[in-house]
């Protein structure tokens, strides 16, 4: 999961400090730790076993529904280095898009552009 997790609301990525104040900065800092990078349906009406319910617990989960519900959502990611390496070395290893997204806490897109990105053949590499 992402090492860099915000600690004051001052921290956090803009889109996330109104939900923080509203919410309290708890449920903004676990869903940056379990969903950074994603895209959230939320659903008007969540059943038990949605995964941000699992992850956030019923009262933190349902009190974002409650909020938020009937949309989606982009949560933002902290993380502040590139990922290419990780995101190879995941896929090599068999892991899909999404999982090393939610893993590296990166947004899909990014994986994909990481992924898909092609070494400049005129650039020499540092490292083997």
């Amino acid at each position: 999961m992402t090492s860099n997790l915000p600690a004051r609301i001052d921290d956090l990525p803009t889109s996330l400090v109104e939900l923080a104040e509203t919410l309290g900065m708890r449920v903004a800092v676990a869903l940056i730790e379990n969903f950074g990078g994603l895209e959230l349906k939320l659903p008007a009406r969540p059943r038990p076993d949605h995964p941000v319910i699992k992850a956030l617990g019923e009262e933190d989960g349902y009190a974002l529904f409650a909020y938020m519900g009937g949309g989606s959502m982009y949560v933002p990611h902290n993380r502040t280095t590139s990922a290419r390496a990780d995101i190879l070395k995941l896929e090599a290893e068999g892991k899909d898009r999404a999982e090393i997204a939610r893993i590296l806490g990166i947004s899909q897109r990014h994986v994909r552009r990481m992924a898909n990105r092609r070494e400049d053949p005129r650039q020499s590499r540092l490292f083997d």
